[in-house]
Protein backbone atom coordinates (compact mmCIF):
# COMPACT_ATOMS: atom_id res chain seq x y z
CA UNK A 1 0.00 0.00 0.00
CA UNK A 2 2.98 2.33 0.59
CA UNK A 3 3.63 2.06 -3.17
CA UNK A 4 0.07 2.96 -4.21
CA UNK A 5 1.24 6.43 -5.25
CA UNK A 6 3.26 4.76 -8.03
CA UNK A 7 0.11 3.04 -9.34
CA UNK A 8 -1.89 6.26 -9.21
CA UNK A 9 0.88 8.25 -10.85
CA UNK A 10 1.26 5.69 -13.66
CA UNK A 11 -2.50 5.55 -14.18
CA UNK A 12 -2.64 9.34 -14.39
CA UNK A 13 0.22 9.41 -16.90
CA UNK A 14 -1.61 6.83 -19.04
CA UNK A 15 -4.79 8.92 -18.99
CA UNK A 16 -2.82 12.03 -19.94
CA UNK A 17 -1.24 10.10 -22.84
CA UNK A 18 -4.69 8.90 -23.93
CA UNK A 19 -5.98 12.47 -23.87
CA UNK A 20 -2.98 13.58 -25.94
CA UNK A 21 -3.69 10.85 -28.48
CA UNK A 22 -7.34 11.86 -28.72
CA UNK A 23 -6.47 15.56 -29.04
CA UNK A 24 -3.38 15.58 -31.23
CA UNK A 25 -3.30 12.31 -33.24
CA UNK A 26 -5.17 12.84 -36.55
CA UNK A 27 -8.08 10.49 -37.16
CA UNK A 28 -7.85 7.64 -39.66
CA UNK A 29 -10.93 6.84 -41.69
CA UNK A 30 -11.54 3.43 -43.31
CA UNK A 31 -13.80 3.17 -46.38
CA UNK A 32 -14.78 -0.30 -47.60
CA UNK A 33 -15.96 -1.33 -51.07
CA UNK A 34 -17.17 -4.93 -51.53
CA UNK A 35 -17.56 -7.20 -54.53
CA UNK A 36 -18.64 -10.80 -55.12
CA UNK A 37 -16.09 -13.09 -56.77
CA UNK A 38 -17.40 -15.93 -58.94
CA UNK A 39 -14.60 -18.54 -59.32
CA UNK A 40 -16.77 -21.31 -60.85
CA UNK A 41 -15.91 -22.69 -64.29
CA UNK A 42 -18.07 -22.68 -67.40
CA UNK A 43 -20.02 -26.01 -67.31
CA UNK A 44 -19.55 -26.37 -71.10
CA UNK A 45 -15.76 -25.95 -70.91
CA UNK A 46 -14.76 -27.81 -67.78
CA UNK A 47 -12.47 -30.82 -67.99
CA UNK A 48 -9.91 -32.78 -66.03
CA UNK A 49 -7.30 -30.53 -64.51
CA UNK A 50 -9.08 -27.31 -65.61
CA UNK A 51 -10.88 -26.19 -62.45
CA UNK A 52 -8.50 -23.94 -60.42
CA UNK A 53 -8.52 -23.87 -56.63
CA UNK A 54 -10.41 -21.11 -54.83
CA UNK A 55 -7.32 -20.13 -52.86
CA UNK A 56 -5.39 -19.57 -56.12
CA UNK A 57 -8.08 -17.27 -57.49
CA UNK A 58 -8.37 -15.32 -54.23
CA UNK A 59 -4.61 -14.99 -53.90
CA UNK A 60 -4.29 -13.68 -57.45
CA UNK A 61 -7.02 -11.12 -56.85
CA UNK A 62 -5.44 -9.87 -53.62
CA UNK A 63 -2.10 -9.43 -55.36
CA UNK A 64 -3.83 -7.72 -58.27
CA UNK A 65 -5.47 -5.15 -55.95
CA UNK A 66 -2.06 -4.31 -54.42
CA UNK A 67 -0.26 -4.30 -57.77
CA UNK A 68 1.45 -1.30 -59.36
CA UNK A 69 -0.76 -1.74 -62.41
CA UNK A 70 -4.00 -1.14 -60.50
CA UNK A 71 -2.49 1.70 -58.45
CA UNK A 72 -1.27 3.46 -61.60
CA UNK A 73 -4.72 3.08 -63.16
CA UNK A 74 -6.27 4.63 -60.02
CA UNK A 75 -3.89 7.58 -60.33
CA UNK A 76 -4.88 8.12 -63.96
CA UNK A 77 -8.56 7.50 -63.25
CA UNK A 78 -8.72 10.14 -60.49
CA UNK A 79 -6.11 12.44 -62.09
CA UNK A 80 -4.25 12.65 -58.78
CA UNK A 81 -1.12 14.15 -60.36
CA UNK A 82 -2.92 17.31 -61.47
CA UNK A 83 -2.69 18.90 -58.01
CA UNK A 84 0.14 21.52 -57.90
CA UNK A 85 0.96 20.56 -54.31
CA UNK A 86 1.40 16.95 -55.37
CA UNK A 87 3.65 17.99 -58.23
CA UNK A 88 5.76 20.11 -55.90
CA UNK A 89 6.06 17.22 -53.41
CA UNK A 90 7.17 14.97 -56.26
CA UNK A 91 9.88 17.42 -57.32
CA UNK A 92 11.22 17.52 -53.74
CA UNK A 93 11.16 13.75 -53.37
CA UNK A 94 14.17 11.48 -54.05
CA UNK A 95 12.14 9.79 -56.81
CA UNK A 96 12.24 12.89 -58.97
CA UNK A 97 14.04 12.00 -62.19
CA UNK A 98 14.08 8.27 -61.39
CA UNK A 99 10.46 7.37 -62.01
CA UNK A 100 7.41 9.08 -63.39
CA UNK A 101 5.08 11.07 -61.21
CA UNK A 102 2.34 8.49 -61.82
CA UNK A 103 4.50 5.65 -60.49
CA UNK A 104 5.57 7.79 -57.53
CA UNK A 105 1.96 8.62 -56.72
CA UNK A 106 0.95 4.97 -57.17
CA UNK A 107 3.61 3.91 -54.65
CA UNK A 108 2.27 6.44 -52.15
CA UNK A 109 -1.39 5.44 -52.39
CA UNK A 110 -0.93 1.65 -52.57
CA UNK A 111 0.19 1.60 -48.92
CA UNK A 112 -3.28 2.64 -47.81
CA UNK A 113 -5.20 -0.19 -49.51
CA UNK A 114 -5.88 -3.40 -47.57
CA UNK A 115 -7.81 -6.05 -49.57
CA UNK A 116 -9.11 -9.20 -47.94
CA UNK A 117 -11.81 -11.85 -48.28
CA UNK A 118 -14.59 -11.88 -45.72
CA UNK A 119 -14.18 -15.10 -43.72
CA UNK A 120 -14.67 -18.21 -45.85
CA UNK A 121 -16.98 -16.46 -48.32
CA UNK A 122 -16.20 -15.20 -51.81
CA UNK A 123 -16.81 -11.53 -50.92
CA UNK A 124 -13.80 -9.31 -51.65
CA UNK A 125 -13.44 -6.32 -49.27
CA UNK A 126 -11.20 -3.45 -50.43
CA UNK A 127 -10.47 -1.22 -47.43
CA UNK A 128 -8.70 2.10 -47.90
CA UNK A 129 -7.22 4.01 -44.95
CA UNK A 130 -6.89 7.79 -45.13
CA UNK A 131 -7.11 10.88 -42.95
CA UNK A 132 -9.89 12.26 -45.14
CA UNK A 133 -13.18 10.29 -45.19
CA UNK A 134 -14.14 11.51 -48.66
CA UNK A 135 -10.73 10.61 -50.07
CA UNK A 136 -10.89 7.16 -48.43
CA UNK A 137 -14.23 6.38 -50.08
CA UNK A 138 -13.10 7.78 -53.44
CA UNK A 139 -9.90 5.72 -53.48
CA UNK A 140 -11.64 2.52 -52.29
CA UNK A 141 -14.15 2.74 -55.15
CA UNK A 142 -11.39 3.56 -57.63
CA UNK A 143 -9.32 0.56 -56.54
CA UNK A 144 -12.36 -1.72 -56.93
CA UNK A 145 -13.16 -0.40 -60.43
CA UNK A 146 -9.52 -0.64 -61.54
CA UNK A 147 -9.26 -4.19 -60.19
CA UNK A 148 -12.32 -5.27 -62.19
CA UNK A 149 -10.99 -3.66 -65.38
CA UNK A 150 -7.52 -5.16 -64.88
CA UNK A 151 -8.98 -8.62 -64.28
CA UNK A 152 -11.02 -8.44 -67.49
CA UNK A 153 -8.03 -7.14 -69.44
CA UNK A 154 -5.78 -9.92 -68.13
CA UNK A 155 -8.38 -12.54 -69.08
CA UNK A 156 -8.61 -11.22 -72.62
CA UNK A 157 -4.85 -10.85 -72.99
CA UNK A 158 -4.16 -14.34 -71.65
CA UNK A 159 -6.79 -15.92 -73.90
CA UNK A 160 -5.43 -14.08 -76.94
CA UNK A 161 -1.87 -15.10 -76.12
CA UNK A 162 -2.93 -18.73 -75.73
CA UNK A 163 -4.82 -18.63 -79.04
CA UNK A 164 -1.85 -17.07 -80.84
CA UNK A 165 0.48 -19.75 -79.47
CA UNK A 166 -1.75 -22.69 -80.39
CA UNK A 167 -3.15 -21.39 -83.70
CA UNK A 168 -0.12 -22.15 -85.96
CA UNK A 169 0.34 -25.59 -84.41
CA UNK A 170 -3.30 -26.51 -84.97
CA UNK A 171 -3.18 -25.19 -88.55
CA UNK A 172 -0.08 -27.30 -89.29
CA UNK A 173 -1.70 -30.41 -87.82
CA UNK A 174 -4.82 -29.84 -89.93
CA UNK A 175 -2.68 -29.56 -93.07
CA UNK A 176 -0.84 -32.80 -92.26
CA UNK A 177 -4.17 -34.56 -91.60
CA UNK A 178 -5.53 -33.44 -94.99
CA UNK A 179 -2.39 -34.73 -96.74
CA UNK A 180 -2.68 -38.11 -95.00
CA UNK A 181 -6.37 -38.43 -95.90
CA UNK A 182 -5.71 -37.65 -99.57
CA UNK A 183 -2.94 -40.26 -99.66
CA UNK A 184 -5.31 -42.87 -98.19
CA UNK A 185 -8.09 -42.05 -100.65
CA UNK A 186 -5.68 -42.25 -103.59
CA UNK A 187 -4.32 -45.64 -102.46
CA UNK A 188 -7.84 -47.04 -102.01
CA UNK A 189 -8.89 -45.79 -105.44
CA UNK A 190 -5.83 -47.27 -107.20
CA UNK A 191 -5.89 -50.69 -105.52
CA UNK A 192 -9.65 -50.96 -104.91
CA UNK A 193 -8.93 -51.80 -101.26
CA UNK A 194 -11.15 -50.28 -98.61
CA UNK A 195 -9.22 -51.53 -95.64
CA UNK A 196 -11.63 -54.43 -95.03
CA UNK A 197 -9.93 -57.84 -95.36
CA UNK A 198 -12.37 -59.36 -97.92
CA UNK A 199 -9.77 -61.83 -99.26
CA UNK A 200 -9.25 -63.31 -95.82
CA UNK A 201 -13.01 -63.52 -95.33
CA UNK A 202 -13.40 -65.38 -98.65
CA UNK A 203 -10.56 -67.73 -97.77
CA UNK A 204 -12.13 -68.43 -94.40
CA UNK A 205 -15.49 -69.17 -96.02
CA UNK A 206 -13.94 -71.58 -98.55
CA UNK A 207 -11.94 -73.31 -95.82
CA UNK A 208 -15.05 -73.68 -93.67
CA UNK A 209 -17.03 -75.12 -96.60
CA UNK A 210 -14.18 -77.51 -97.42
CA UNK A 211 -14.02 -78.73 -93.86
CA UNK A 212 -17.79 -79.35 -93.91
CA UNK A 213 -17.56 -81.29 -97.16
CA UNK A 214 -14.78 -83.48 -95.81
CA UNK A 215 -16.76 -84.18 -92.68
CA UNK A 216 -19.80 -85.12 -94.84
CA UNK A 217 -17.60 -87.43 -96.96
CA UNK A 218 -16.40 -89.19 -93.84
CA UNK A 219 -19.99 -89.79 -92.71
CA UNK A 220 -21.04 -91.13 -96.12
CA UNK A 221 -18.03 -93.43 -96.38
CA UNK A 222 -18.72 -94.73 -92.87
CA UNK A 223 -22.35 -95.49 -93.79
CA UNK A 224 -21.26 -97.31 -96.93
CA UNK A 225 -18.62 -99.35 -95.11
CA UNK A 226 -20.83 -100.28 -92.18
CA UNK A 227 -24.00 -100.83 -94.23
CA UNK A 228 -26.06 -98.97 -91.63
CA UNK A 229 -29.67 -98.59 -92.65
CA UNK A 230 -31.01 -96.91 -89.54
CA UNK A 231 -33.14 -93.90 -90.34
CA UNK A 232 -31.51 -91.91 -87.49
CA UNK A 233 -28.23 -91.86 -89.45
CA UNK A 234 -29.72 -89.45 -92.00
CA UNK A 235 -33.44 -88.69 -91.51
CA UNK A 236 -33.55 -86.64 -94.74
CA UNK A 237 -32.33 -89.46 -97.01
CA UNK A 238 -35.27 -90.61 -99.17
CA UNK A 239 -33.62 -93.97 -99.86
CA UNK A 240 -33.40 -94.67 -96.12
CA UNK A 241 -36.98 -93.57 -95.67
CA UNK A 242 -38.19 -96.03 -98.39
CA UNK A 243 -35.99 -98.85 -97.00
CA UNK A 244 -37.24 -98.38 -93.48
CA UNK A 245 -40.80 -98.31 -94.78
CA UNK A 246 -40.24 -101.74 -96.38
CA UNK A 247 -38.73 -103.01 -93.12
CA UNK A 248 -41.78 -101.87 -91.22
CA UNK A 249 -44.06 -103.66 -93.71
CA UNK A 250 -41.93 -106.84 -93.44
CA UNK A 251 -42.19 -106.77 -89.70
CA UNK A 252 -45.96 -106.41 -89.89
CA UNK A 253 -46.22 -109.29 -92.40
CA UNK A 254 -44.08 -111.56 -90.23
CA UNK A 255 -46.23 -110.79 -87.21
CA UNK A 256 -49.39 -111.63 -89.20
CA UNK A 257 -47.79 -114.82 -90.55
CA UNK A 258 -46.81 -115.97 -87.06
CA UNK A 259 -50.24 -115.22 -85.67
CA UNK A 260 -52.04 -117.52 -88.18
CA UNK A 261 -49.30 -120.13 -88.37
CA UNK A 262 -50.58 -122.03 -85.33
CA UNK A 263 -54.18 -122.11 -86.49
CA UNK A 264 -53.73 -122.85 -90.19
CA UNK A 265 -51.68 -125.49 -91.98
CA UNK A 266 -48.64 -124.74 -94.12
CA UNK A 267 -50.56 -125.54 -97.29
CA UNK A 268 -53.33 -123.13 -96.48
CA UNK A 269 -53.80 -120.59 -99.28
CA UNK A 270 -53.64 -117.70 -96.80
CA UNK A 271 -50.41 -119.00 -95.36
CA UNK A 272 -48.98 -119.35 -98.84
CA UNK A 273 -50.08 -115.78 -99.67
CA UNK A 274 -48.43 -114.39 -96.54
CA UNK A 275 -45.23 -116.36 -97.22
CA UNK A 276 -45.16 -115.06 -100.79
CA UNK A 277 -45.72 -111.49 -99.48
CA UNK A 278 -42.82 -111.85 -97.02
CA UNK A 279 -40.55 -113.16 -99.77
CA UNK A 280 -41.53 -110.28 -102.01
CA UNK A 281 -40.82 -107.75 -99.24
CA UNK A 282 -37.39 -109.26 -98.57
CA UNK A 283 -36.57 -109.04 -102.24
CA UNK A 284 -37.66 -105.41 -102.30
CA UNK A 285 -35.56 -104.69 -99.18
CA UNK A 286 -32.50 -106.25 -100.84
CA UNK A 287 -33.08 -104.19 -103.95
CA UNK A 288 -33.65 -101.01 -101.88
CA UNK A 289 -30.47 -101.68 -99.87
CA UNK A 290 -28.44 -102.08 -103.05
CA UNK A 291 -30.06 -98.97 -104.47
CA UNK A 292 -29.21 -97.05 -101.27
CA UNK A 293 -25.58 -98.17 -101.58
CA UNK A 294 -25.45 -97.05 -105.17
CA UNK A 295 -26.91 -93.74 -104.10
CA UNK A 296 -24.28 -93.47 -101.36
CA UNK A 297 -21.51 -94.18 -103.84
CA UNK A 298 -22.88 -91.51 -106.13
CA UNK A 299 -23.04 -89.02 -103.27
CA UNK A 300 -19.49 -89.94 -102.23
CA UNK A 301 -18.24 -89.37 -105.74
CA UNK A 302 -20.09 -86.07 -105.91
CA UNK A 303 -18.68 -84.99 -102.54
CA UNK A 304 -15.17 -85.88 -103.66
CA UNK A 305 -15.62 -83.77 -106.75
CA UNK A 306 -16.91 -80.95 -104.60
CA UNK A 307 -13.92 -81.30 -102.26
CA UNK A 308 -11.53 -81.14 -105.21
CA UNK A 309 -13.25 -78.00 -106.47
CA UNK A 310 -13.15 -76.46 -103.00
CA UNK A 311 -9.48 -77.28 -102.64
CA UNK A 312 -8.82 -75.54 -105.93
CA UNK A 313 -10.84 -72.55 -104.78
CA UNK A 314 -8.97 -72.55 -101.48
CA UNK A 315 -5.62 -72.51 -103.27
CA UNK A 316 -6.80 -69.64 -105.48
CA UNK A 317 -8.10 -67.74 -102.46
CA UNK A 318 -4.77 -68.19 -100.70
CA UNK A 319 -2.98 -66.81 -103.76
CA UNK A 320 -5.36 -63.83 -103.82
CA UNK A 321 -4.85 -63.23 -100.10
CA UNK A 322 -1.09 -63.30 -100.49
CA UNK A 323 -1.26 -61.00 -103.49
CA UNK A 324 -3.48 -58.49 -101.67
CA UNK A 325 -1.43 -58.52 -98.44
CA UNK A 326 0.90 -55.73 -99.57
CA UNK A 327 -2.05 -53.58 -100.61
CA UNK A 328 -3.79 -54.18 -97.31
CA UNK A 329 -0.62 -53.36 -95.39
CA UNK A 330 -0.21 -50.12 -97.32
CA UNK A 331 -3.83 -49.12 -96.74
CA UNK A 332 -3.58 -50.10 -93.07
CA UNK A 333 -0.44 -48.03 -92.66
CA UNK A 334 -2.14 -45.03 -94.24
CA UNK A 335 -5.21 -45.51 -92.02
CA UNK A 336 -3.04 -45.62 -88.91
CA UNK A 337 -1.27 -42.49 -90.07
CA UNK A 338 -4.61 -40.70 -90.52
CA UNK A 339 -5.82 -41.88 -87.09
CA UNK A 340 -2.55 -40.78 -85.46
CA UNK A 341 -2.67 -37.31 -86.97
CA UNK A 342 -6.35 -36.96 -86.08
CA UNK A 343 -5.58 -37.88 -82.47
CA UNK A 344 -2.73 -35.36 -82.44
CA UNK A 345 -5.06 -32.64 -83.72
CA UNK A 346 -7.75 -33.51 -81.15
CA UNK A 347 -5.24 -33.49 -78.30
CA UNK A 348 -3.85 -30.13 -79.35
CA UNK A 349 -7.35 -28.64 -79.66
CA UNK A 350 -8.25 -29.96 -76.21
CA UNK A 351 -5.03 -28.52 -74.79
CA UNK A 352 -5.81 -25.16 -76.40
CA UNK A 353 -9.34 -25.14 -74.98
CA UNK A 354 -8.10 -26.09 -71.52
CA UNK A 355 -5.36 -23.45 -71.64
CA UNK A 356 -7.86 -20.78 -72.66
CA UNK A 357 -10.21 -21.82 -69.87
CA UNK A 358 -7.37 -21.93 -67.34
CA UNK A 359 -6.27 -18.43 -68.31
CA UNK A 360 -9.81 -17.19 -67.87
CA UNK A 361 -10.31 -18.91 -64.52
CA UNK A 362 -7.02 -17.66 -63.03
CA UNK A 363 -8.89 -14.39 -62.39
CA UNK A 364 -12.56 -14.88 -61.59
CA UNK A 365 -15.58 -12.82 -62.52
CA UNK A 366 -16.18 -9.88 -60.17
CA UNK A 367 -19.50 -8.14 -59.50
CA UNK A 368 -19.79 -5.01 -57.35
CA UNK A 369 -21.88 -5.48 -54.20
CA UNK A 370 -21.53 -2.18 -52.31
CA UNK A 371 -19.61 0.95 -53.12
CA UNK A 372 -17.67 2.72 -50.41
CA UNK A 373 -19.25 5.74 -48.68
CA UNK A 374 -17.41 8.36 -46.59
CA UNK A 375 -17.28 7.05 -42.98
CA UNK A 376 -18.87 9.23 -40.31
CA UNK A 377 -16.47 8.34 -37.48
CA UNK A 378 -12.75 7.60 -37.57
CA UNK A 379 -11.59 4.01 -37.33
CA UNK A 380 -8.66 5.20 -35.17
CA UNK A 381 -8.42 6.57 -32.58
CA UNK A 382 -11.75 5.67 -30.95
CA UNK A 383 -12.46 7.45 -27.67
CA UNK A 384 -13.85 4.45 -25.78
CA UNK A 385 -11.10 2.09 -26.92
CA UNK A 386 -8.31 4.55 -26.14
CA UNK A 387 -9.66 5.27 -22.64
CA UNK A 388 -10.13 1.58 -21.85
CA UNK A 389 -6.64 0.75 -23.10
CA UNK A 390 -5.18 3.65 -21.09
CA UNK A 391 -6.94 2.54 -17.90
CA UNK A 392 -5.95 -1.10 -18.31
CA UNK A 393 -2.38 -0.41 -19.38
CA UNK A 394 -1.85 2.31 -16.72
CA UNK A 395 -3.14 0.10 -13.94
CA UNK A 396 -1.13 -2.95 -14.97
CA UNK A 397 2.04 -0.88 -15.56
CA UNK A 398 1.57 0.83 -12.17
CA UNK A 399 1.28 -2.53 -10.41
CA UNK A 400 4.43 -3.74 -12.17
CA UNK A 401 6.39 -0.59 -11.26
CA UNK A 402 5.20 -0.80 -7.62
CA UNK A 403 6.34 -4.40 -7.38
CA UNK A 404 9.71 -3.53 -8.93
CA UNK A 405 10.19 -0.64 -6.48
CA UNK A 406 9.35 -2.93 -3.58
CA UNK A 407 11.76 -5.57 -4.81
CA UNK A 408 14.61 -3.09 -5.31
CA UNK A 409 14.13 -1.40 -1.90
CA UNK A 410 16.54 -3.28 0.50
CA UNK A 411 15.70 -1.27 3.69
CA UNK A 412 14.33 -3.16 6.71
CA UNK A 413 10.98 -1.82 7.76
CA UNK A 414 9.12 -4.76 9.32
CA UNK A 415 10.29 -7.83 11.29
CA UNK A 416 9.78 -10.05 8.26
CA UNK A 417 12.35 -8.00 6.32
CA UNK A 418 14.93 -8.64 9.08
CA UNK A 419 14.19 -12.34 9.21
CA UNK A 420 14.48 -12.56 5.38
CA UNK A 421 17.76 -10.63 5.33
CA UNK A 422 19.41 -12.46 8.29
CA UNK A 423 18.31 -15.88 7.10
CA UNK A 424 17.60 -16.89 10.72
CA UNK A 425 14.71 -17.13 13.21
CA UNK A 426 13.47 -13.95 14.92
CA UNK A 427 13.79 -13.94 18.76
CA UNK A 428 11.83 -10.81 19.59
CA UNK A 429 11.09 -7.16 18.94
CA UNK A 430 12.28 -4.22 21.09
CA UNK A 431 9.99 -1.24 20.62
CA UNK A 432 11.07 2.34 21.28
CA UNK A 433 9.44 4.66 23.84
CA UNK A 434 6.12 6.11 23.02
CA UNK A 435 6.85 9.49 24.69
CA UNK A 436 9.38 11.49 26.79
CA UNK A 437 10.24 9.78 30.07
CA UNK A 438 8.56 6.57 29.13
CA UNK A 439 10.38 3.46 30.29
CA UNK A 440 9.26 0.09 29.02
CA UNK A 441 9.95 -2.85 31.30
CA UNK A 442 12.77 -5.05 30.15
CA UNK A 443 11.42 -8.17 28.52
CA UNK A 444 13.39 -11.26 29.13
CA UNK A 445 13.78 -13.45 26.15
CA UNK A 446 13.68 -17.21 26.47
CA UNK A 447 17.00 -18.93 26.01
CA UNK A 448 17.47 -20.76 22.76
Amino acid sequence: MRRSWIVLLTLGAALIAAAAVLLFVPGRYDAIATAQVDSTADPFMTGPGVQPSVSLVQGNLLELVRSQRVASDVVRRLNLTANPATQEAYRRSPSFGRESIEDWMADSIVDGVAPQFSGSSNVLMIRYKSGNPNQAALLANAFLASTIDASIAMKVASAEQTAQWFAPQIAELRRELDVARKALEQEQAETNVTGVDTDAAALSAVSSELAGSKAGLTVLQSRLDSGATNLSVDPTDTELQALNGLKDRLTSAQIAYNSIKTSLGPNNPKMMTEAANIGQLKKQIAEATEKMKDHLRARIAQTKDQIAALEARQAEAQKEAIAAQARRDRVGMLQRDVAFRLEQLNERERAAAQAKLQSKLTFANIAVLDKATPPLSPAFPKRSQVILVALGAGFVLGIILALLAEMLDRRIRVPLDLEFSASGPMLGVIRGPKGIGYRRPIQRLPAT
